[in-house]
C-alpha cells in the first residue's frame, strides 16, 4: 500500500472545519418541566380546595332532602245548596275576605224573614204581656198609695186648715213688711243714682283735664324733637369742621391749637345732641304717662255709668217687690177663707177613700196572674231570637269568602252543582306563609339550633339564594311518625342513620316569593356556630 505523501496529508487536514469546546462536548438530554409542574399545581389545587371544604364543613351542613311547604286551607261549605256562582279561577291569587262562591239562598232568605215574623209577634205579645204586668202592678200600686194617701191627707187637711188660716195671716204680715222695706230700698236707690250721676260728671272733667295735658306733652315732644333736629345739624357741622382741620394739621395749614379747638367744639355739639335725644325720650315718656291717666279717667267714666245703670236697676226693682207684696197680701187673705171651707170637703173625703182602699188591696193577686204569662211571652221570645240567629248564620254561609290571602288549588265546584255541608270545593295556598321542610340527619344535629342562617336553593328557580332561618326542630324523626314506624325489637335490626325534620323560616320581603310553590325540591345549607 502505497503511503499518502505528507503534501497532501496536511492539506486535508487544513479543509477539516474547526470544532469549539461547546460543539467537541458531548450532546446532553432536553428536561421536560410541564412533567414535574403540572402534578405539583394539581396536588397544591387540591390541597387548597380541600382545606377550604374542611374549614366550610366545620361551620356549614347541607342537605338537598327538603322541600317548600305551607299551610293547606280546605274550603267547604257549612250549608247545603246549589251553586250559583263562581267567583275565582283556579290557581287565583285571592285576598282575605274575597268572596269565592255563592249559593242560592232563596230558602234561607225566606226561613230568615219567617224568624223574623215569628221573633217579631213574639216581642209584640212579650211587651203586650210586660205591659199588662206592669200596668196590673201599678194600678194595684197606685191605687192602694192613692187611696192611703187621700185618707192621711183628708185627715191632714181637717187637721191643718186652722194652721193654714193662722199661716195666711203670718203671710199677710210678712208681705206688708217686706212693702214697707221695698220703699226704703227704693229712696236709697234714688239717692245712689243721684251720687252715681255726680261721679260720672267728674270723671269726665277728669277725662277733659287728662287729654288736656296729652296735647301739652305732645306739643313738648314735638318741640324736644326740633331741638334735636338743630343739635344734630350743629354736630354735623362741628364734625366736619374738625375733620377738616385734621386734614389741614397734617398739611401744616393750621396750627394744633386750632385743630384742637375745633375738636373741642365736636364734643361740646355731640353733648348737647344727647342732651337733646334725651329730651325727646323724656317727653315722649311723659306723653305715655299722660295717655294712660286719661285711660284710667275713661275707665272711672265708664264705672259711673255702670253705677247709674245699676241704681236705675235698683229702683225698679224695689217698686216691683212693692207691687209683689201687695199681691202677697190680696192672696194670703184669700187663702184664708179657702182653707175654712177645705175643712168640711176633706171630712166627706176620708169616708168614700177608706172604700177605695179595701177595693185596692186586691191587686196582688191580679199581679201573680198577669207575671206568669209575661213570663211565657219573654221565654218565647228568647225561642225566636235564637231561631231569627240561626237563620240568619246559614243565610251569611252561602256566600263563602276566602280564610286568608293565598292561592286557589284544586278546584272542584262548578256553577249548578249540589253541594253538601262539609264537601270540599277547594283548597287555598298562603303565598306568603310559606316554610322549608328539611330532613337533615341525626348526625348534622349536634351544632344546630333555633335562630341559625339558612341559605334556600330551590330547584325551580336555579341561581337564586333565598336567606332564611331555622325556627324549629321536630321532637322526633321522620320514622317515629310514619304510619308504620320501625320496631327495633324483633331480632332483625340494622342500624340506620335517620332523618329529623327541621322547620326553616324564609325571611319575608325578598325577590321571587311569589314564585314559590308548595313541594318544591330545596337545598338547604346551615351556617352554624
Amino acid at each position: 500500500m502505497a503511503s499518502i505523501p505528507k503534501e497532501r496529508e496536511s492539506a486535508d487536514e487544513r479543509e477539516k472545519p474547526v470544532l469549539t469546546a461547546e460543539q467537541s462536548a458531548p450532546e446532553k438530554p432536553k428536561r421536560k418541566p410541564l412533567v414535574v409542574i403540572l402534578p405539583l399545581a394539581l396536588v397544591a389545587l387540591g390541597l387548597f380546595y380541600g382545606i377550604k371544604v374542611f374549614v366550610w364543613a366545620k361551620n356549614h351542613v347541607s342537605t338537598d332532602d327538603a322541600t317548600i311547604a305551607s299551610d293547606v286551607i280546605s274550603v267547604a261549605p257549612q250549608v247545603s245548596g246549589t251553586v250559583l256562582k263562581v267567583d275565582v279561577k283556579e290557581n287565583e291569587v285571592v285576598k282575605k275576605g274575597q268572596l269565592l262562591v255563592e249559593l242560592d239562598d232563596a230558602s234561607f232568605k225566606t226561613a230568615v224573614a219567617q224568624a223574623q215574623a215569628n221573633y217579631n209577634l213574639a216581642v209584640a205579645q212579650s211587651k203586650g204581656a210586660v205591659a199588662q204586668t206592669g200596668l196590673t202592678g201599678r194600678i194595684g200600686a197606685a191605687q192602694i198609695v192613692q187611696a192611703q194617701g187621700q185618707v192621711e191627707q183628708s185627715e191632714s187637711a181637717a187637721v191643718g186648715s186652722t194652721a193654714d188660716v193662722q199661716r195666711s195671716r203670718s203671710a199677710v204680715a210678712v208681705a206688708k213688711a217686706q212693702s214697707s222695706s221695698a220703699t226704703a230700698g227704693t229712696r236709697g236707690a234714688e239717692a245712689a243714682l243721684k251720687a252715681a250721676i255726680s261721679n260720672h260728671q267728674k270723671a269726665l272733667d277728669s277725662v277733659k283735664g287728662a287729654q288736656s295735658v296729652v296735647a301739652s306733652s305732645e306739643s313738648a315732644v314735638k318741640t324736644a324733637q326740633a331741638n334735636a333736629a338743630a343739635a344734630h345739624a350743629s354736630l354735623d357741622r362741628a364734625r366736619s369742621d374738625s375733620q377738616r382741620a385734621q386734614t389741614l394739621l397734617a398739611q401744616g395749614a393750621i396750627s394744633a391749637q386750632e385743630a384742637e379747638q375745633l375738636a373741642s367744639t365736636s364734643r361740646v355739639a355731640q353733648a348737647q345732641a344727647d342732651a337733646a335725644d334725651q329730651q325727646v325720650t323724656s317727653a315722649q315718656t311723659a306723653v305715655e304717662q299722660h295717655r294712660s291717666e286719661v285711660a284710667t279717667a275713661q275707665s272711672q267714666v265708664g264705672a259711673a255709668e255702670a253705677a247709674i245703670t245699676q241704681a236705675r236697676a235698683q229702683i225698679q226693682a224695689s217698686k216691683d217687690q212693692e207691687t209683689a207684696s201687695r199681691e202677697l197680701i190680696s192672696q194670703a187673705e184669700s187663702q184664708t177663707k179657702i182653707a175654712q171651707s177645705n175643712v168640711l170637703q176633706n171630712q166627706a173625703k176620708i169616708r168614700q177613700m177608706r172604700g177605695t182602699l179595701l177595693q185596692a188591696n186586691t191587686a196582688p193577686v191580679q199581679v201573680e196572674i198577669t207575671r206568669s204569662g209575661q213570663n211565657q211571652a219573654e221565654a218565647k221570645v228568647e225561642q225566636a231570637a235564637a231561631a231569627l240567629k240561626e237563620a240568619e248564620i246559614q243565610l251569611s254561609r252561602t256566600k263563602i269568602y276566602a280564610p286568608s290571602d293565598g292561592r286557589v288549588s284544586k278546584k272542584t265546584v262548578e256553577v249548578g252543582a249540589l253541594v253538601t255541608t262539609g264537601t270540599p270545593l277547594m283548597a287555598i295556598l298562603p303565598s306568603e306563609l310559606v316554610w322549608v321542610t328539611a330532613n337533615f340527619k341525626e348526625t348534622q344535629l349536634a351544632k344546630m339550633k333555633a335562630g341559625d342562617k339558612v341559605e334556600i336553593v330551590v330547584d325551580g328557580l336555579p341561581g337564586h339564594e333565598f336567606s332564611a332561618k331555622i325556627n324549629s326542630i321536630s321532637g322526633g324523626t321522620g320514622a317515629t311518625f310514619a304510619l308504620l314506624p320501625t320496631d327495633n325489637a324483633t331480632g332483625n335490626f340494622t342500624k340506620v342513620v335517620q332523618r329529623v325534620p327541621v322547620k326553616i323560616d324564609i325571611d319575608p320581603g325578598q325577590p321571587d316569593m311569589d314564585r314559590l310553590r308548595t313541594g318544591m325540591s330545596v337545598d338547604a345549607t346551615v351556617t352554624t356556630d
